[in-house]
Formats: structure tokens, sequence, C-alpha cells
């Protein structure tokens, strides 16, 4: 099960005053409406000198939201783009993996009315999304998550989809509210659990979601895989 995509994270060398979120509405380059772009580090327990560092940015405009994420490591470089509708629902997307040797490998998703397709190494994959589940794949989800009905005993059923076409079912839910400190600031965060179905091993990945609007991902804790070390992806602040 290596590849599967528990840190959603997806993501944001700033500040160090207190909590920083871009502002709703403000105008942003282009189409959009506004643009938020954040950064983060992804820190794998043990494996320090493995840190990635992430560029996240979110452009929105009346019914659609574009993301994109940049993350480099001494490994590889990997660039996400996902074009969404205005709820955060997967739309297409392109990956493209460049390692350290400078091999390129890309990849494409879309969606086609209940099914989604991969497309990868001359090989493409076809999967039907359950009527009870919402499609979310790396970086989509993040997004999501900032319409989750925070403060109720709701949970939603997931299909995530990875670039490689492997499909996983998942769950999130609220599990409480916790203060978090990362090197953006303290936020007060919703504490959100997302458990992976995979035979009866069930992994989660702990997300921590400011309670502020935007509900951006501040900080979260999981693997990557069976096999990987448990990363610890914290919002280093916005640009």
């Amino acid at each position: 099960m290596k590849g599967v995509p528990f840190t959603l994270l997806l993501l944001l060398v700033l500040l160090s005053q207190g909590p920083v979120f871009a502002e709703n509405g403000r105008e942003g380059p282009g189409d959009y409406d506004h643009v938020e772009t954040y950064r983060y580090q992804a820190v794998p327990v043990g494996k320090e000198s493995d840190t990635e560092q992430i560029r996240m940015v979110l452009s929105f405009e009346d019914d659609r939201i574009d993301f994109s994420s940049t993350s480099v490591s001494e490994k590889a470089n990997e660039e996400v783009v996902l074009k969404m509708t205005g709820k955060g629902d997967l739309i297409s997307g392109t990956r493209s993996l460049t390692s350290s040797s400078g091999k390129v490998a890309k990849a494409k998703i879309w969606r086609d009315g209940n099914r989604v397709y991969t497309y990868r190494r001359k090989k493409s994959t076809a999967v039907d999304i359950p009527k009870t589940a919402i499609l979310a794949i790396k970086g989509s989800l993040l997004v999501l998550l900032r319409s989750f009905p925070y403060g109720t005993t709701d949970q939603w059923n997931l299909l995530m989809v990875e670039f490689s076409g492997k499909s996983i079912p998942a769950s999130v839910r609220q599990t409480g509210t916790e203060r978090i400190s990362v090197p953006a600031g303290e936020f007060l965060c919703y504490r959100v659990e997302v458990r992976f179905r995979i035979f009866i091993l069930n992994p989660v990945v702990v997300c921590w979601v400011a309670a502020d609007n935007p509900h951006i991902l501040v900080k979260s804790v999981g693997k990557r895989g069976i096999f990987t070390p448990t990363y610890v992806t914290s919002l280093l602040g916005k640009e």
C-alpha cells in the first residue's frame, strides 16, 4: 500500500507572530476574485533530512477553485494542479514528479459523472464512485474541509484516489477542539480524524483545522503508506 495519500496535506518561511490567514475577498491576479498562498513544512519522523518545503496556492472565482502545490525535498520535486468546483468537488488534475536524477513522471486524473479516471505511464484506470461517497484527492480534501459541518457528530464518507489509480475508502469526523502551536503561530483548531479503510489496519491521519474561517489546515500527523515514516506537516505562514 505504499503511496497511499495519508498526509493531506498538503502542502505551506515567514512569520513568527500570531495567527495569519489570507483575507476573504482579497483581489488576486488574473481573472480570480482572490488568491490565498500558504507555506508548509513536512518532516518525516526519524528522517529529518527528507524534510519537504511546500507552497500551496488556492485561487477562487465564482463557481470554480484552482489548486496548485509545489513540494521540494532532496529526493524529488512534486507539482500538483487541480481544478475543482466552487464546493471543492474534483474536476481534473495533473501531477509532475521530478526525481533528484532528473527523471520526470507525469500523471492525470479527471472525473466524468460517477467515474474517476487516471492516466499514468501510458496506462489508464477507471474507478466507480459510490453514491454515498465524496471523491477526494491529495489537495482537494483541504478545500473540502473548509465546508465540513464542524461542531456536529456528522461523518463524511470519502473515496480517496491517487494519480497512480489506487482508490481507498475513508471517513472524516471531528473528534474535538485543541489549541495548536506551529511556526505560523497559535491557533484554536478542530481536531479531525481521517480514517482509511485498508483491510484490518484502518490507519488514521489526524488533522488540525483552524476554527476560524477559512478553516485552513494548520497541522497534520500521519503516514503516507504502511512502510513510510510518520510525517508531521505544519503551517509556516502565508505569502
